[in-house]
């Protein structure tokens, strides 16, 4: 099992398990089958058409079958936080490499490279980029700097629940509801309120503050009186922790 460390800027270290080879490429099989059985449907459904498109027909087939296995990729990771349903089977979701959520336009790069990484035929230059690369990432995942990582599915720290409920009591009923975010984001948010105590002062402030501002833009969510940027973090984690 490799793990990828990951430190944000405050220092708050935590670590994903990476993907194998062998998990990405049952993953991939899945997708191309249900890719492939998308394209069959489009050429069965252009077929039936093709006396409104004539000439034309093949043109319009080539260009929508490359929308939709352009689309099929891109659409779904940016729909599902960087899981596609082969993905999703085998527990498997792709992150930026400094551990957070993916922007679209990593998800676009490392899509549109996929053809790059099938060359010369079987994804052979993007299989043998991740055989060999030590923390098994193709040719797209290098460029766009993204990792494809198993999710843990553990129940969380006593210790964190302990903190949230803690909160919960101190402050009353919380108003966020059953929150549910990418599994990078949670462990993010899940070391930062475990470690809160090792911080400094100044830089648990600091990160509190940032970490709120965050969540109440995300929300739409107004501060509470009285309440601090940390409590309202531990509210915040409760709700992702379905607690």
């Amino acid at each position: 099992m490799l793990e990828y460390p990951v430190v944000t800027p405050e220092n708050v270290r935590f670590h994903h398990v990476l993907a194998g080879p062998a998990a990405r490429m049952v993953a991939l099989a899945i997708d191309l089958l249900l890719l492939g059985l998308a394209l069959v449907t489009l050429a069965l459904v252009l077929s039936a058409g093709q006396s409104v498109f004539g000439d034309y027909a093949d043109a319009v087939y080539g260009l929508s079958s490359f929308v939709l296995g352009l689309g099929y990729w891109i659409g779904l990771e940016l729909r599902w936080n960087g899981q596609t349903p082969g993905k999703r089977a085998l527990g498997l979701r792709v992150v930026a490499e400094n551990g957070l959520r993916l922007e679209p336009a990593q998800v676009i790069l490392r899509n549109v490279l996929r053809f790059v990484d099938l060359v010369p035929g079987c994804f052979g230059l993007g299989g043998a980029v991740a055989l060999l690369h030590p923390e098994h990432r193709r040719l797209g995942d290098l460029v766009a700097g993204t990792i494809v990582i198993r999710e843990r599915r553990v129940p969380p720290p006593e210790r964190l629940l302990d903190a949230v409920d803690e909160a919960a009591r101190r402050d009353g009923p919380r108003r966020i509801p059953t929150l549910r975010l990418p599994a990078a984001e949670r462990d993010l948010l899940q070391e930062l309120v475990l470690r809160r105590d090792t911080l400094a002062p100044a830089v648990r402030l600091r990160l509190f503050q940032a970490v709120s501002a965050r969540y109440r833009q995300l929300l739409g969510v107004e501060s509470a009186a009285g309440q601090s940027d940390e409590r309202f973090v531990l509210e915040v984690a409760a709700a992702a922790l379905g607690r």
